[in-house]
């Protein structure tokens, strides 16, 4: 993985933060779209959220929370690029820390479910197969003047 030092604005320590392959797909795609990546932003990306600052926490709540559908949108067309490996993608997602990317991952295959679902009721809307839609009831068809017994709607009343 790669690794970047981060220096936050607001503090003077350095963090050496190691990027995720989410978060590094996420800032090629910025690259191919022509958009500059907010670098403050992905660098905030794979930090776990136990080890959070108050001004992480701050960012986080304020420009990346915001933001994590648009992320989730861009890292979606990356999964779909890839031919939507879900299998690999949860199992990546569960090697990663509790971060703001693996919420974005997790909003990816989110995504992928509701359209599964949106796609399902189609299927279901074809007609379904009783029992009672199998069984062959015979009805007699009733024929005035063919002799019988009278019907109760034809007796006269008075």
């Amino acid at each position: 993985m790669e690794g970047i030092s981060e220096q936050s604005p607001k503090t003077s320590s350095p963090r050496k933060v190691n990027r995720s392959f989410f978060t590094r797909k996420l800032e090629r795609k910025f690259e191919e779209k022509g958009l500059q990546a907010p670098q403050h932003l992905l660098n905030l990306m794979d930090v776990p959220s136990e080890e959070f600052t108050p001004e992480d926490r701050e960012l986080y709540e304020a420009e990346l929370k915001p933001l994590a559908f648009v992320f989730a949108d861009y890292l979606l067309e990356v999964y779909q690029a890839m031919g939507n490996p879900r299998q690999g993608w949860e199992e990546m997602l569960g090697r990663l820390k509790d971060s703001p990317i693996k919420v974005v991952g997790a909003l990816v295959l989110h995504h992928e479910e509701k359209v599964m679902e949106m796609e399902d009721p189609l299927e279901v809307e074809q007609p379904l197969e009783t029992p009672a839609a199998k069984q062959k009831i015979n009805v007699r068809t009733y024929r005035k003047g063919e002799g019988g017994k009278e019907r109760w709607w034809e007796k006269r009343i008075f």
